[in-house]
């Protein structure tokens, strides 16, 4: 500890130095000589260790060790946030709401571990529904499966297989959650902070696709402006024909590879008249690939093509790349004017639109492209997005409306100017917060009734 301390310097400020080099020296008499420890040293040992230790992190970390959880040491920000929930509600006395957050931190881990995981090859045929049993029993069998399956996934990161099944049958209903205890619901986030963990550790060192990840690894990434040029050329043996690969050098970073590859594939296939070769193919590491008769017979053909077609790939790349961001400036634009049109309208929106507007990009579903307006619902109403979908496509001014869960918003077709807009929102706000109002109204109501009859229950057991 003197080879810390040192490296520390005046950062790390503790006055409890005597009483733990007395305590360095009982433990070395305790372990080697054997001798006993006087029992009236403990509590002034206690203290002095955690002194020490509080001392000791917050000049490494700067931080309070009181203030440390387990969460921080997550890195995924949803599962961090989560957990650390948790292990507050613990701390304020809350098991139930404890138990909800770990749990859904579970989930979200689970989850993604699922989607990594697959078996390499199927064991067995599954049968076709009218091949075993009736309806009832393919049910049955595909139940049975699918609960052996998600046993074998969660207990494979599980420290103790067995306090896996202790957790799901802790949080598999509210019923249950609702009267643990506060050790229940620290043994719960203990196993889930543990399984989060392993689940993480194998994030850092899992490659999904090892053999595209080793090829993007290996391309050689330009450094400057240069455009992309033929590094080497090999010839591989082959049955029938030969194996031409040419290496490139000064490749388009990450970002814009793709684009650049789907260019440079199309202008050497759409150019290749040169019999016998067949088709280029682009690799992840930015070679190309090709083919040839083990008597080619115009190799400088093949190197004016390769040639002109590099060129004009980074050509057409600038060109996309201009028009990209030109078509971006247009969009913010016209998204920035629209909003200040629809302002200089009304200055205010009807209570239950959060927003209104343009998107500032472009959406494609389907193989249609989408209407950019937009209306984003208030927490209040999105519990009503069908009604209200419902009367934008009843207005006459509106051809269709479409839900976006995931944004909380109304797509609205066609895109309407901003005058028109707001007189479509006006004109079915009525309706609309009138569901609002019922909706308030009735949990008021059921509110009311409840406490009413908890009042008479009251009186009527004396309470």
């Amino acid at each position: 500890m003197e080879i810390v301390k040192g490296q520390l310097g005046a950062r790390w400020v503790t006055g409890t130095w005597p009483d733990i080099r007395r305590l360095h020296r009982t433990r070395n008499l305790v372990q080697h000589e054997g001798l006993e420890v006087d029992q009236k040293n403990i509590a002034t040992w206690a203290a002095a260790t955690a002194s020490y230790t509080r001392s000791l992190v917050s000049a490494v970390w700067d931080i309070n060790i009181d203030e440390v959880t387990l969460a921080k040491a997550v890195k995924h920000d949803e599962i961090r946030r989560l957990l650390d929930t948790a292990e507050k509600k613990i701390k304020g006395g809350l098991p139930s709401e404890s138990l909800t957050a770990t749990s859904a931190a579970f989930d979200l881990a689970y989850e993604s571990w699922k989607n990594h995981y697959r078996r390499r090859i199927p064991f067995h045929r599954k049968p076709m529904q009218n091949e075993i049993l009736d309806q009832k029993g393919f049910k049955y069998l595909a139940e049975e499966i699918a609960e052996v399956n998600e046993t074998s996934l969660a207990v494979s990161l599980a420290g103790d297989p067995g306090e896996y099944v202790w957790f799901r049958e802790l949080t598999a209903h509210e019923t249950d959650m609702e009267v643990a205890t506060l050790d229940e619901a620290q043994r719960a986030l203990g196993f889930a902070f543990g399984w989060v963990i392993r689940w993480e550790a194998f994030q850092e060192s899992f490659i999904p696709n090892r053999r595209r990840a080793r090829e993007q690894a290996a391309r050689r990434v330009r450094k400057s402006n240069r455009p992309a040029s033929v590094h080497a050329v090999k010839v591989a043996g082959g049955k029938e024909n030969w194996r031409l690969t040419v290496e490139l050098a000064d490749l388009p970073p990450a970002e814009e590879f793709d684009t650049w590859r789907g260019a440079l594939t199309r202008l050497l296939n759409s150019s290749n008249k040169l019999a016998p070769y067949h088709f280029w193919n682009v690799t992840e590491s930015g070679s190309l690939e090709n083919w040839i008769s083990k008597e080619p017979d115009n190799t400088e053909g093949v190197s004016e093509l390769v040639s002109r077609a590099l060129l004009a790939a980074e050509e057409e790349v600038r060109e996309q790349q201009h028009k990209d961001e030109e078509s971006r400036k247009r969009l913010r634009r016209e998204a920035q004017g629209y909003a200040q049109d629809l302002e200089r309208i009304s200055a205010t929106l009807p209570s239950w639109v959060r927003e209104a507007g343009l998107t500032e990009h472009l959406t494609i579903m389907g193989g249609r492209l989408e209407s950019r307006l937009r209306i984003v619902l208030t927490d209040e109403s999105i519990e009503f997005w069908n009604p209200i979908s419902s009367l934008l496509q009843q207005h006459s001014s509106v051809q269709s409306s479409v839900v976006n869960w995931r944004e909380k918003s109304i797509g609205i077709t066609p895109e309407l100017e901003p005058g028109q807009l707001h007189k479509v929102l006006i004109d079915i706000s009525t309706e609309v917060e009138e569901f609002i109002n019922r909706k308030n109204s009735a949990d008021s109501k059921a509110e009311e009734n409840r406490a009413a009859l908890e009042s008479k229950l009251r009186d009527a057991f004396g309470l």
